[in-house]
């Protein structure tokens, strides 16, 4: 595995865990294409840091009281895309409900920074994207 990649991945998931939106966009390419699914609140297609910023705030600040992220397994493919399973965990602003949920992401990387992120709520689908197998 390239450690750079990885550990991009990392540093990225350390700074959802810290609600530090400055060290998160560190870690996205300034022509990052950022695709968000899941809340219906964020769901769409971010391109450049100014967006992914926005996206990082409503996701993580605005509709979380509390997240947090676990990295359940992560590997990079021959072509150093990285696959990420993750378990996030979280408390709704204002509703206060707890929530679990299981993901995965597969990231593209140019100089050491992600340029694509597409989340998926299939693991099969996720390593398929991402060249591998199980």
């Amino acid at each position: 595995m390239s450690q750079e990649n990885v550990e991009c991945i990392r540093r990225g998931v350390d700074a959802v865990n810290r609600r530090d939106p400055d060290g998160f966009i560190a870690c996205v390419h300034p022509d990052v294409v950022w695709e968000a699914t899941g809340m219906p609140e964020t769901q769409g297609i971010y391109r450049g840091r100014a967006q992914v910023r926005k996206w990082f705030e409503k996701s993580f600040l605005e509709v979380w009281e509390k997240f947090h992220v676990e990295e359940e397994e992560i590997t990079e493919a021959a072509d150093g895309r990285v696959f990420l399973g993750m378990l996030a965990t979280g408390r709704g602003r204002g509703s206060g409900v707890e929530v679990q949920n299981r993901g995965w992401q597969v990231c593209s990387f140019a100089d050491g920074m992600i340029t694509r992120r597409k989340l998926f709520v299939d693991r099969a689908e996720a390593l398929e994207a991402a060249g591998l197998e199980e």
